[in-house]
């Protein structure tokens, strides 16, 4: 456990040495995709959690999402199935 520590302290010790343009460079290109990911994995994880409680049948998708094509029909429009046939 003690290699782990030294080499933190040498990746901290390089990074605060940077030139400040390099440094926000190389935070911007290491966070941004790293956050993107977590967001849209934290965004479709919320999405399937909510889709599987939600008490509102054939309830539209969220924003963004599409449907499967042919998939898609108005939510005032009844079928047998919506009728238990």
């Amino acid at each position: 456990m003690e290699w782990l520590i030294a080499w933190w302290d040498g990746l901290e010790l390089w990074l605060v040495q940077l030139p400040y343009p390099l440094l926000v460079t190389l935070m911007l290109v290491v966070l941004l995709p790293l956050c993107w990911g977590v967001a849209r994995v934290l965004d479709r994880g919320i999405d399937e959690v909510s889709a599987r409680v939600t008490r509102v049948r054939g309830a539209q998708p969220p924003p963004g999402r599409q449907d499967p094509p042919g998939e898609r029909r108005d939510p005032h429009e009844t079928t047998a199935r919506d009728h238990g046939a």
